[in-house]
């Protein structure tokens, strides 16, 4: 962890390599700078120094917003001061000690997230099983209407368009068992790449779809993937279909594969020990809104008209199912949907096999 030794004027003193690399600096450079060049004149930090070496007390400051600058996301520390008795020659002296807290907190989201999104799912499957008997009940009853009115030229319209929309009704409680957790997964190996080209053609070749271009930046050197491949089509061509619809005429969609790992230094991944593939979808619209962000996820929240707000969700369910992550980031222009999913054999963390 990162300490310093600094003056009562902010001036350092002595300092660890830790420091050093947590400020991208080298000791010496680093030696030379003072507390408010590190964090400001007017910091909260340096008003603590100055407060714990005059009333020669500790002081802790829980939780301490970081800006790393233009381009890096803020850090969330913990800072510890400790004035140091020392001669009175010396001056006054306290060592100022920082815990990056930043990770702790994305462990902590995600696991209200992953208690939020259980209870949803729990919900969501006991609400389609409730569904299903009564949707077969009157599927069966319409179709013995239908041959009832078979000869009824004014009567028969109308089994045909409640059938139909009973057949719509089942689909939607297929897709909230999905969403409930309800299958166990079929994993095999596959290539990723194959069928996202098999993705990108089907895309390409869609009735008003024909204008959107598509970019592959994929890794090829990445080994085939071991995971249910029916799931992954469904969430790949989710993903794919929401960047399309989400693109201007001419646009670009781009579809990257990349290894995550330990030298990463990702904290975003579920375990920094393991390796990951990453699959990004890439589109050049307008991106999320920020007040649409918190609900991203949630069944049944969309901002398209046509849409059932499942889409996305089903796919968060099923990428967690193999013990990966779906995030979204925004991009200049666009969005980022990434798929984050384990590499190795091993069973994944709470993967129903």
């Amino acid at each position: 962890m990162p300490v310093l030794v600094v003056e009562g004027t902010g001036r350092i003193q002595l300092l660890n390599p830790a420091a050093a690399q947590f400020w991208h600096m080298t000791p010496e450079k680093l030696g030379q700078q003072t507390l408010q060049q590190l964090f400001g004149r007017d910091s909260q930090l340096c008003a603590h120094l100055a407060r714990a070496l005059e009333e020669e007390t500790s002081y802790t400051i829980d939780p301490y917003t970081f800006d790393q600058g233009e381009g890096q996301p803020p850090l969330l520390l913990r800072v510890q001061i400790d004035p140091v008795q020392v001669p009175r020659n010396q001056g006054e002296l306290a060592v100022v000690t920082f815990w990056d807290q930043t990770h702790r907190e994305h462990l902590e989201d995600r696991e209200r997230e992953r208690r939020l999104m259980d209870s949803i799912g729990l919900m969501v499957k006991r609400l389609a099983h409730e569904l299903h008997n009564p949707l077969s009940g009157v599927k069966g009853a319409t179709q013995l209407l239908a041959r009832q009115v078979e000869g009824m030229p004014e009567l028969r319209g109308y089994p045909e368009i409640i059938l139909r929309e009973m057949e719509r009704l089942e689909r939607l409680v297929k897709n909230l068992l999905l969403q409930g957790g309800g299958q166990p997964l079929n994993r095999t190996r596959f290539n990723v790449h194959e069928l996202l080209d098999n993705l990108i053609w089907f895309q390409s070749n869609s009735a008003g779809q024909e204008s959107i271009r598509f970019e592959r930046d994929y890794d090829p050197s990445l080994p085939e993937l071991f995971a249910d491949q029916d799931r992954m089509h469904q969430v790949f061509l989710n993903l794919i279909q929401n960047a399309v619809d989400a693109s201007p005429p001419g646009a670009m969609v781009t579809l990257r594969t990349r290894a995550l790992g330990p030298w990463r230094e990702d904290e975003t991944l579920p375990d920094p020990a393991r390796t990951y593939y990453q699959v990004e979808v890439v589109d050049q619209g307008d991106g999320v809104d920020n007040e649409i962000l918190p609900n991203l996820f949630t069944p049944f929240y969309s901002n398209k008209k046509s849409g059932n707000g499942l889409g996305l969700s089903i796919s968060y369910q099923i990428v967690r199912a193999h013990g990966g992550l779906l995030r979204y980031r925004a991009a200049q222009p666009g969005a980022v949907f990434s798929v984050i999913l384990p590499l190795e054999d091993q069973g994944a963390p709470g993967a129903e096999d």
